[in-house]
Formats: C-alpha cells, sequence, structure tokens
C-alpha cells in the first residue's frame, strides 16, 4: 500500500472539486492504497501544504497541472521536492509543455493524456529519477472505470457542487482549444444507466451538495443520447439542480432545452467566440454564425437565460473587428457575456499561426481573474493587432457589456490611457453598475465616520 497526495495548486477558488483527481483516486483506492486530495481551487479551506505533508507522510506526491497557474505550480513544486519521494505530474499544461517540463528534475513522472489505466501500475513503482520519465497514456474506455470518489478530498464535506461525465472527448478542432491534446479527439459515450447509478449514491456519500454538473467537453454532441440521459434523469426524481458546462450552438434544439429546465437547468451557455464572419471562419469550428443566432433565439424563447463567450485577439482579429464581435454580442441578447483574450496554447493551430505571423511568449501564460482585468498582459501579439491594441480591445469590449468587475481602483486610469471615455460613460449609467458604486461609495463614507469618531 502507498501513501498518495494529489495537489491542485489555484489563484482562485472555484468550490467545483477536481473530477480528474477524484477518478485517479477511485483507481487507486481499488488497489488498496491511501489517498488524500489538496485541491486549493476546489476550497482555499484546504490545509497549509506543509502541514500536509508533516501529517500525512506521502510516499508518493502528484501535481495536477494548469497552464494558467504555473507560477503556482512551481511553487508548489519547490515545496515538495524537498520530501525526497517521487513526484509525479499530469493535466493539460503537461500536455503543451511537456518539452519544457522535460528539463525539471525536480519531476520523476510526465502523464500525458488520460491517466486512469496507467496510474496505479506506475504509483506502485515509482522512484526518484534522475530525469522526469514521460508517460503515454493510452484511451481509456470510460464505461469500465469505477465512480469519481471525493472523500479524500480536504474539506469534502463542503461539496455543494457535484461534476460528472455523460462523455469524455471532443471531435471538433477548433484552432485555439486544448481540449483534444488532453481528452483526445474520440468522443466515448458513457452508457446512460451508468451515469445515473453513480448519481443515486450522491446524496448518501455526499450529503452537502446541492447542484450537479455536467462535466462533459461536449455533453449535446448526441442530442439522443443526452436527451435520454435528462428523461432518465427526471424519472429517478433527484433532488439537484442541474447544470451543463459545454454545449454547442448547432445541437441545440426545443426538446433539449426544455428537458434541461425541467431538471432546474436556469442557464445555457455557449462559446460564440467572435463576431467578423472572417475571424470566425477561420476558428474552425464547423458551425456557423447562423446557427448561433439561432441557438440564442431558441434558448431566450424558452425562457433560460443564454451565456455567451467571445475571443479577442484570434488569428486576423484587430481593433476595429472587436466591434463586429460586441455588435454581434448585443444582437444575441444574452444574460452574461464572458470576454476571453487569447492565450495560444503550444500544440494548437493557433500557436503555430502566432508563431508564423506574429510572437509568442511561453514563458508567460496570462490568466484572468476578477481583481486583475485591468493588468491583464496578452502574451502573443500580430503587427497588425498589438498587444495595446488588445488590451484596449478587450477592455472595451468589458465596458459595453457591463460588466462589473470593472469597479476598481484603476478603473478611471484605464479609461484615460486608452481614450476610452464613451464607453466608461454608457457603462457607467448602467443601474447595476450604479448600485456597486453606490454600495462602494457607502462603505467608504462608513469607514470614514467610523475613524473620525
Amino acid at each position: 500500500m502507498k501513501k498518495v497526495l494529489f495537489i491542485n495548486p489555484a489563484v482562485n477558488e472555484c468550490g467545483v472539486p477536481n473530477l480528474g483527481l477524484a477518478m485517479l483516486n477511485a483507481m487507486l483506492k481499488q488497489r488498496g492504497h491511501d489517498v488524500r486530495i489538496a485541491d486549493y481551487h476546489f476550497s482555499f479551506k484546504t490545509p497549509n501544504i506543509q502541514d500536509i505533508l508533516n501529517n500525512f507522510k506521502p510516499d508518493v506526491i502528484g501535481i495536477s497541472m494548469h497552464s494558467a497557474v504555473k507560477d503556482k505550480i512551481n511553487e508548489m513544486i519547490e515545496v515538495v521536492s524537498n520530501t525526497n519521494v517521487p513526484v509525479l505530474c499530469g493535466g493539460p499544461h503537461t500536455i503543451s509543455y511537456y518539452s519544457e517540463l522535460l528539463t525539471d528534475n525536480r519531476l520523476d513522472y510526465i502523464f500525458l493524456g488520460e491517466a486512469e489505466d496507467v496510474i496505479s501500475q506506475v504509483v506502485e513503482n515509482a522512484k526518484v529519477n534522475q530525469k522526469p520519465e514521460l508517460i503515454q497514456c493510452p484511451v481509456p474506455d470510460i464505461n469500465t472505470l469505477p465512480f469519481p470518489d471525493y472523500l479524500p478530498f480536504y474539506c469534502c464535506d463542503s461539496i455543494k457542487v457535484y461534476p460528472f461525465i455523460t462523455s469524455r472527448g471532443c471531435p471538433y478542432n477548433c484552432s485555439f482549444c486544448s481540449v483534444p491534446l488532453s481528452n483526445s479527439r474520440k468522443w466515448r459515450l458513457r452508457e446512460v444507466d451508468l451515469s445515473i447509478r453513480e448519481l443515486s449514491l450522491v446524496h448518501k456519500n455526499y450529503p452537502s451538495v446541492e447542484k450537479l454538473v455536467v462535466w462533459d467537453d461536449n455533453f449535446s454532441l448526441n442530442l439522443r443520447e443526452a436527451k435520454l440521459f435528462l428523461k432518465k434523469y427526471i424519472k429517478n426524481k433527484f433532488n439537484f439542480k442541474l447544470e451543463v458546462a459545454n454545449v454547442r450552438a448547432d445541437s441545440l434544439d426545443k426538446d433539449f432545452l426544455m428537458l434541461l429546465k425541467k431538471v432546474g437547468c436556469e442557464e445555457i451557455q455557449f462559446g460564440v467566440e467572435h463576431g467578423n464572419p472572417e475571424v470566425f471562419q477561420h476558428i474552425g469550428k464547423g458551425e456557423t454564425q447562423e446557427d448561433i443566432r439561432r441557438a440564442a433565439k431558441l434558448v431566450n424563447e424558452c425562457g433560460m437565460r443564454l451565456g455567451c463567450s467571445f475571443i479577442v485577439g484570434l488569428p486576423h482579429d484587430t481593433l476595429k473587428r472587436t466591434f463586429d464581435s460586441i455588435k454581434f454580442a448585443k444582437e444575441l441578447k444574452p444574460h452574461h457575456i464572458h470576454w476571453n483574450i487569447l492565450v495560444p496554447y503550444k500544440g494548437t493551430k493557433v500557436y503555430e499561426y502566432f508563431k508564423k505571423n506574429g510572437q509568442v511568449d511561453d514563458s508567460v501564460i496570462p490568466f484572468t481573474i476578477p481583481n486583475d482585468v485591468l493588468s491583464f498582459e496578452p502574451n502573443a501579439d500580430t503587427p497588425y493587432f498589438t498587444k495595446e491594441e488588445r488590451k484596449k480591445a478587450y477592455l472595451m469590449a468589458l465596458f459595453l457589456s457591463k460588466d462589473a468587475v470593472l469597479l476598481q481602483k484603476r478603473t478611471f486610469y484605464m479609461v484615460l490611457k486608452y481614450n476610452l471615455i464613451k464607453e466608461f460613460l454608457e457603462w457607467l449609467i448602467n443601474p447595476r453598475i450604479l448600485r456597486g458604486l453606490a454600495w462602494i461609495i457607502r462603505r467608504h463614507i462608513l469607514k470614514f465616520l467610523k475613524r473620525t469618531h
């Protein structure tokens, strides 16, 4: 028996436990291993890593790697490398940047892909190596895998959101997306009854859970199977709200949306990416802007909230073309817009595009969280869409989508720097923003009065 510690570093808190680590834990527990999971992205109440190391004394340590938290990962590796036990790493970052990781002698094993079928063998034979060993993972049959086990998570008694899958992988090849690199383009459907059986155990094992989330890479790819799952979910009368993480606009129909609404799903989100036809054409989504218009109209007609995500800075994008995205966003009438600024991950088509037509700084992987959007620095640009123009376009989009994250001290400075006064005033007169400003002003007045007394 080995004592195994899995770590998921983070700079923000999401409240959703890591499904991948829960799956690896389930595989190891079948072999009798003792596992603990320190998921800092799930909960900041997770104990300090040094305290865990001192108390648990693991024989093997595994680190989940996401490019957006590269600096935190490095800090964590520095801490655990002093334990003199084998250090394993896997996750999306290892797929894109394994060549760089192979030079890091603090690591012992680097997993590429889905590790369920190989994790037990590696853990049982793990040793400290002079240099990292690369593990190519076979694509597992998801119908033979055990149910994810979240009980070894620190703070597992506070899990309110339970993630699970009904399928894995995505056959599409969007130019910016790294999912096909980490979870394969081979789409695999899980037997519906397996998913239902897993969910029937949730209340018993995790009594604090209030919501279930379908964490598929592409839940709506096979709409017939997705509807079958929803119908069986309804038949079993599960007392949880259900949400879905990833759907495509071109696969939605009214029956599917009404089933989702019936199981408590209040919002549908899908990727729009860009409003300019030429930029959109080069993404390779396999759907049209008309598909997106139709889906947005359908979601609104069904009385559900609509969420749309856009990307600023795709190949062939410019500052001027960003206005096409803003115009398209207004046309779709979403309740929420999520603006991303492009990060070209190594191994994607957009990465090769910027290597050829612009520049990419691999040493910096930008990551936006609510308190740093005004200091966000792109890591790629082209002569026709510079970094400064990309920042201006990103902020312009945030202002025109009435995004409240811009309620920060540096807001007015950025408005003047990028000459966004018109956009700022349009943003400012929004009732939601005015309420937020009133709350901030009131808080500062109360602080001042408290000091003066």
